[in-house]
């Protein structure tokens, strides 16, 4: 079995729209969004600025992906990567969360 953790930054339909992509996989036994311990709501803490414009961005989500082969775990990168092209967001393939 082959795990790939992704980062997805946008908003949440976006989101979800990628990982309903990946749920077409027929060799994908597991697809969920891991929640980060650290920080309930996902966006990020920089307490040192003051409401400024770019700590209002779009919100981010760690998703894990249990592919059976790796040809299908490649499948899924490449898929992953096209459709944050096509959604217009940002994805950052991790080995670690």
């Amino acid at each position: 079995m082959r795990t790939i953790r992704f980062r997805v930054v946008g908003d949440i339909e976006k989101v979800n729209a990628v990982i309903a992509l990946v749920h077409e996989f027929d060799k994908v036994d597991r697809v969920e969004e891991v929640a980060d311990e650290g920080q309930d709501d996902h966006q990020r803490d920089d307490s040192s600025s003051l409401g400024l414009v770019d700590d209002e961005g779009a919100d981010f989500h760690d998703i894990e992906v249990h592919a059976l082969d790796a040809q299908t775990a490649e499948d899924v990168r490449n898929r992953v990567e096209v459709a944050a092209r096509d959604l217009d967001v940002i994805v950052e393939f991790v080995d670690t969360f």
